[in-house]
């Protein structure tokens, strides 16, 4: 909305190892161009901490993505799903309408959730999601990176970021009303705590009372997240966050048959997407989560940096749930055209604790600039899920609902789940000329899974595995914005646990990625533009034996092939952002993996003139598609369909008022179907927002 000219002066002084290097003293650069800010900050990152080196994602050998705060509040993200809608080689809403976690896919995987750097989930349905509200952005870097983070999927890692008090903020006041009742209260404060500012506090907050797209049910929260940051000294700074956040909910989500959803019913009608086939007062999914992080850097001197995350979580939630039963196939009705439930109530809870510390020496060798990092990682998981399943009352008609009520239910008691994770890694980015970067890195990992019926050091071990994975890339910097790179990258992952019919352990599956990619960054601008292509492959994946029809065999192999484009720019005063992702995937059966569209792609362009009588203005419109999926096993095809966004809002350097329409058409869709089931998106969405700074 605001338009600044800025200036950077950077000096940078590499000392030398000792008896191994030069010290190489560079001059001060200063840039000078046109960034836009927005009412909530920059709407385009440069920067990302995702791969911890620090880079400017302009000179990152990867493809990383970064939706910053003011995206998320620009686009009315209500969830993280929504934040990655515009994010390239991101699928975000695979399940639709479901209010139990957040679902999205990166380079057709489901990637590891991490949060403030550290692993934000263990097992399922045991924690809440995050609040937008209270995040300053969500990173994305895309493809294997056990190099860094150990244990996880191929498909990459999606990073949460707490709002602290260790970053820059003003005090925002927000109230917002919207679709289905929703009434949210926000406020962002922070303040210096002492004279000299070496010591702030923040505090962020949010209450939410609402209904929700399907009928019966709600959306409740509150939560609070105050921060202490203490800063000594220049280079040493210690951040105490903690957090606290209670989600009074509902499942959402209905496995509503695909007749009905894609094909006509029995009867030959269609089902409406905020179908409601659970039981009024029974289904819920009411989570509560508390934790406490601690972020320390420390400079020990002008080549040596350190870096310490820690954190420790619990949470619970009391989940009951009335489906669509998977029975009567293929229609899933009966003869009358009445529907079976399955009635299912659990009792889950999840205690963590993480750690990672690195340190980092920047330093000289010759005429080669050094950029080393160490890193140690420890992190330990318990999820328990008690449960129980109850026998319906009497059928109901999903056109003409008349609930019989819910039946009791004995939750059983089961023995916990634990994951112990250790690791230890080394990164290192070496600098020829100016121009040239050599990327390389190593970790290795080992890994413990098992169950337990008390403390977590008591757990007997099922699973036990190590793994070294490691990751390497050139970038050559041309010096007129433009950057070619090409990177090789691995990944790990224990899911599988068992032996086969030789009694021999499986391994871990097996992630690889080649990748090469192109980035131009205009200078003196923060617009950015890349494109990426890449080969993926993951292995080790448990198959049937054909001799040992009770056994299985880690033979099977998946492989997804790709090109990403991602624009980021600014023309005179307009802003837009704008993706496409083509994928070829193969699962291990020879077809298309399931849930994966071929092709996909957003735009959103912001019009935000800075003089004149419209000043103050801002028109917004996005479009995002979705082709069309499989099911893995060539049997059903879910069809594509594109969804329209909006925003118009006006504003000033103290308030803004806007007003968000999401899937402008109300266009009923299915984002996806398997199994004789499917799920409903999200329909017209309408929020008025009405931030204040104080």
């Amino acid at each position: 909305m605001l338009l600044r000219r800025t200036a950077i002066s950077v000096c940078a002084l590499m000392a030398a190892l000792p008896a191994a290097a030069q010290d190489i003293q560079l001059d001060a650069i200063t840039i000078e161009g046109d960034f836009e800010d927005t009412f909530f900050g920059d709407a385009v990152a440069l920067d990302s901490g995702v791969t911890k080196t620090g880079a400017p994602i302009a000179l990152t050998p990867r493809a990383v993505s970064v939706v910053t705060e003011a995206e998320i509040a620009e686009r009315g993200a209500q969830d993280v799903e929504q934040a990655l809608a515009y994010s390239a080689g991101v699928f975000a809403g695979e399940y639709g309408l479901d209010n139990r976690s957040d679902w999205y896919l990166v380079r057709g995987f489901r990637p590891a959730s991490f949060h403030d750097g550290l692993p934000a989930r263990y097992g399922y349905y045991n924690d809440t999601k995050p609040e937008p509200f209270l995040l300053s952005q969500v990173d994305v870097l895309r493809g294997p990176a056990s190099g860094l983070y150990g244990n996880g999927e191929v498909g990459g890692v999606v990073n949460t970021a707490s709002k602290t008090a260790a970053m820059p903020s003003e005090n925002v006041a927000q109230l917002q009303f919207g679709s289905h009742d929703r009434r949210q209260v926000g406020l962002d404060v922070s303040h210096d705590l002492t004279a000299d500012g070496s010591l702030r506090g923040r505090v962020v907050a949010l209450a939410r009372d609402s209904d929700t797209q399907v009928d019966h049910s709600r959306d409740d929260a509150f939560a609070i997240a105050p921060s202490i940051t203490w800063e000594p000294q220049f280079g040493t700074k210690l951040t105490l966050l903690a957090n606290y956040l209670e989600n009074q909910g509902s499942p959402m989500i209905q496995f509503a048959s695909l007749y009905g959803a894609l094909e006509p019913a029995p009867n030959g009608a269609f089902l409406d997407d905020g179908l409601f086939v659970g039981e009024p007062g029974f289904d819920r999914f009411d989570s509560e989560s508390r934790g406490l992080t601690l972020l320390a850097e420390h400079r020990l001197s002008p080549v040596w940096s350190m870096d310490a995350r820690l954190r420790a979580t619990r949470s619970e939630a009391d989940y009951r749930h009335a489906w669509w039963a998977f029975d009567d196939y293929p229609t899933r009705y009966n003869d009358d055209g009445t529907i079976d439930r399955t009635f299912y109530r659990a009792e889950n809870t999840l205690e963590t604790f993480g750690a990672d510390l690195t340190a980092t020496a920047e330093y000289a060798l010759g005429a080669v600039a050094m950029q080393s990092l160490l890193g140690l990682s420890y992190n330990r998981g318990e999820y328990d899920s008690d449960f129980g399943y109850g026998t319906q009352i009497a059928s109901i008609d999903p056109f003409d609902p008349d609930y019989s009520g819910a039946p009791a239910i004995t939750v059983t008691d089961t023995p916990a789940s634990t994951v112990e994770e250790r690791g230890i890694y080394a990164q290192n980015r070496a600098t020829f000329g100016g121009r040239l970067h050599v990327d390389a890195g190593l970790r290795y990992g080992e890994i413990e899974t098992g169950e337990t019926t008390g403390a977590f050091s008591a757990a007997a071990v099922d699973a036990r595995d190590d793994a070294v994975t490691g990751n390497a890339a050139l970038l050559y910097d041309l010096d007129n914005g433009v950057a070619a790179y090409v990177s090789y990258a691995e990944s790990f992952r224990q899911e599988i646990v068992g032996t086969d019919a030789e009694g021999d352990p499986f391994e871990p599956t097996r992630g690889a990625q080649y990748e090469i990619g192109v980035k131009y960054q205009p200078q003196g601008s923060n617009s950015l533009f890349t494109a990426a292509l890449f080969d993926l492959t993951k292995s080790n994946l448990a198959i049937a034996d054909p001799e040992n029809p009770n056994f299985s065999i880690q033979t099977g192999e998946v492989e997804v092939r790709g090109l990403e484009i991602e624009a980021q720019t600014r023309w005179r005063d307009l802003r837009i952002d704008a993706n496409w992702t083509l994928l070829d995937t193969e699962n291990a059966d020879g077809n298309a993996i399931a849930t994966v569209a071929k092709s996909f792609g957003s735009a959103w362009a912001t019009y935000a003139p800075e003089a004149g009588v419209a000043r103050g203005w801002e028109v917004g419109a996005g479009v995002r598609y979705s082709g069309e999926k499989q099911d893995g096993g060539g049997a059903t095809t879910t069809p594509d369909y594109t969804l329209y966004d909006a925003r118009i809002a006006y504003g000033t350097d103290d308030y803004e008022v806007s007003l968000n329409i999401q899937n402008l058409a109300d266009e009923q869709h299915v984002t996806y179907c398997a199994g004789a089931a499917c799920y409903f998106g999200e329909g017209r969405d309408i929020s008025l927002t009405t931030s204040v700074k104080f």
